[in-house]
């Protein structure tokens, strides 16, 4: 068990979530405007999951190993 790898991707994970939701919530902003269409918004939900389901992998991963 490597709490320290599981540490560090949690760590990653957080800061990269709040980055990525700070880019969200302005794609979601400017949808409310009119500005951007929902296929961008869309695009981002997805790729918020995507990253998500690799973050879990790593962590499992990191846990195990």
């Amino acid at each position: 068990m490597n709490v320290d790898a599981l540490v560090s991707v949690i760590a990653f994970a957080v800061v990269f979530v709040a980055i990525f939701g700070a880019l969200y919530t302005g794609a979601w902003r400017s949808y409310r405007k009119g500005e951007l269409d929902f296929t961008a918004v869309r695009l981002l939900r997805w790729a918020l999951f995507g990253f998500a389901a690799i973050y879990v992998l790593l962590a499992i991963t990191s846990l195990f190993s």
